[in-house]
């Protein structure tokens, strides 16, 4: 499982996401009840603490992925770059142009994986933030009030958000989020995924979040990372 904050802001956007995965162990032992039996038992194990969830693309927008973490036994960050390498020659023109061709992208796997991604970037000087059900092939613009014809700001998440969502249930409480400067949204997101992390390390649950927190800010002339895990021996 993971988590994938997005804050968008006046003045940028900024994505944070953790570093694990998580997966499911089967065993076939003998029924207790029954020696002559066999049952299937299904532990939830840590597969990851080092998984890449959170890209810079084109050099200009930015990607969070949550959900499914594997299509054929390779990471979502294989198909990302891969996907990216095949459109260098015609890269998307726009924010929106970059979520239809995810989801042309991802949806020709057999089967279709239920992955989602929040998509964040600046065309010209309007803001824009996606999310993205590969499975459900929907891509919804999370930062604009269409009745009022007006961005707005705020977060959007994804993933194992139940703890978060504990944090952000009493909307007077919220963050002034058209009020938030670029260096708030970051350390709100990253404070959000830790205090998650924390919260299941006394939970009587699987903790599906973990690692590294990754973060990258996208604004209307850069898009880079303030954090992202890299290749290390310790």
């Amino acid at each position: 499982m993971s988590v994938i904050i997005a804050v968008y802001t006046p003045t940028g956007i900024v994505i944070s996401g953790d570093s694990r995965t998580t997966g499911a162990f089967n065993q076939t032992v003998p029924n207790p009840q029954n020696p002559q039996q066999q049952i299937n038992i299904q532990t939830m194990i840590t597969l990851s603490d080092a998984t890449l969830k959170v890209f810079k693309i084109f050099d200009k927008y930015g990607i969070g992925t949550f959900g499914d973490a594997q299509i054929d036994d390779l990471p979502i960050a294989h198909y990302i770059e891969q996907f990216e390498i095949n459109n260098l020659a015609n890269p998307p023109r726009t924010t929106n142009d970059l979520v239809t061709d995810l989801l042309n992208y991802f949806r020709q796997f057999n089967p279709i994986p239920k992955t989602g991604f929040v998509v964040a970037g600046y065309d010209n000087n309007d803001p824009f933030v996606f999310g993205v059900d590969i499975f459900n092939n929907v891509g919804q613009r999370h930062n604009y009030i269409q009745p009022q014809n007006q961005i707005n700001y705020g977060i959007v998440r994804g993933g194992d958000t139940d703890v978060i969502n504990r944090l952000l249930n009493n909307p007077q409480r919220l963050p002034i989020f058209q009020t938030m400067n670029l260096q708030d949204g970051v350390d709100f997101s990253r404070h959000l995924i830790r205090t998650t992390i924390d919260q299941m390390r006394f939970e009587p649950a699987v903790p599906t979040v973990g690692g590294e927190i990754d973060t990258l800010i996208i604004t209307n002339n850069k898009t880079e990372f303030l954090n992202k895990k890299k290749l290390s021996c310790k």
